[in-house]
């Protein structure tokens, strides 16, 4: 069974030697997570709990400038660092995906991160 939670953040970023993001703009982005496993006295996770880490995880990046952050503030670079955090920080932690802006999305799965271990 699987439960999602969703939240958003805003935030600058400008992606050196791209043709159209090099400057310096801004994204709304919508972020997604799963979190997967057994309902245990009807509850597979508190929809409150697995919020609240991802409030606290996505702080850092709320209204910042994320080309400070990172060397390439790319949505996989930015969605492939979240996922190892809520990895290490959520039991059951699936899949995040996200949004940025409307009509595009990044997607990782936690089965993937063992590839970039």
């Amino acid at each position: 069974m699987r439960i999602r939670v969703e939240d958003t953040f805003d935030a600058a970023t400008s992606l050196p030697g791209h043709d159209r993001c090099e400057a310096l703009h801004g994204h709304t982005y919508r972020v997604e997570l799963m979190v997967s496993g057994e309902a245990k006295g009807g509850v597979v996770a508190d929809f409150r709990q697995v919020r609240k880490a991802l409030r606290e995880l996505l702080h850092d990046y709320d209204h910042q400038d994320l080309s400070l952050k990172f060397d390439y503030p790319s949505c996989e670079t930015i969605c492939f660092t979240l996922c190892k955090a809520l990895a290490a920080k959520i039991p059951g932690f699936e899949m995040l995906r996200i949004w940025e802006g409307e009509g595009k999305w990044v997607e990782m799965d936690a089965a993937e991160l063992v590839q970039y271990a």
